[in-house]
């Protein structure tokens, strides 16, 4: 099925700020569930809600509500995006190519509004997408689950099949796999140890990206 439509992840693809994100998780989780030992890596493209109700569900002691846990990672969200995460080299560039084929862009991301509007602001990004979805702001399960991408390829107004998505995390991976999309991970930085081979492509760097993603256009 020919490419309607283009979806990015935010962190880890639009901006770099999973290594910045992961240094914090742990501190984060140190503080929300005192006395375990939990690998970051399990949670990082995972709502931070869905994060909470994982780690209920797996009986694990939480020190905080649900309200509580977004908390600890909103005290940080301020000046990551403001001030540590960077944008990914040549993006504005990028979106240039997808925007010359005459095809909607769309993001998915598992941040929360307030943060999209952050990067945004500092990034002039506040034209340069046609639909945004993100994981605080809809009643739909987050990543891993296919919905918010299934929610994206609705709005935009193409089948999910007929989208090309851009995700960096392996629970982003397997939620645009699961709703048929194609997908191109970027396996970099924080995410260059996670299993991308879900994904029909993989870049490595941002000059790979932008070439991953013009191929799967032609």
């Amino acid at each position: 099925m020919a490419i309607e439509a283009v979806v990015f992840d935010m962190d880890g693809v639009v901006v770099d700020s999973e290594d910045y994100w992961r240094e914090q998780i742990g501190d984060i989780l140190a503080d929300a569930v005192p006395g375990a030992e939990i690998d970051p890596a399990r949670v990082v493209g995972i709502n931070v809600y869905d994060q909470y109700d994982m780690l209920e569900a797996e009986g694990y002691d939480l020190a905080v509500d649900r309200e509580g846990y977004f908390a600890l990672y909103d005290r940080y969200a301020e000046e990551l995006y403001t001030e540590h995460a960077a944008l990914t080299p040549g993006f504005h560039d990028l979106l240039d190519d997808v925007a010359a084929r005459g095809l909607p862009i769309g993001l998915v991301t598992s941040s929360f509004p307030s943060w999209v509007s952050s990067v945004f602001e500092r990034f002039g990004l506040e034209e340069r997408f046609d639909v945004v979805v993100t994981a605080g702001g809809e009643d739909v399960p987050g990543k891993p689950e296919p919905d918010l991408y299934e929610l994206a390829a609705e709005r935009l107004g193409v089948a999910p099949e007929a989208m090309l998505v851009v995700e960096d995390s392996e629970h982003g991976v397997a939620a645009a796999t699961s709703a048929g999309a194609h997908v191109v991970g970027y396996s970099h930085g924080a995410s260059a140890d996670m299993d991308h081979s879900a994904a029909d492509a993989v870049a490595t760097s941002p000059a790979d990206l932008r070439e991953r993603v013009r191929a799967g256009l032609d």
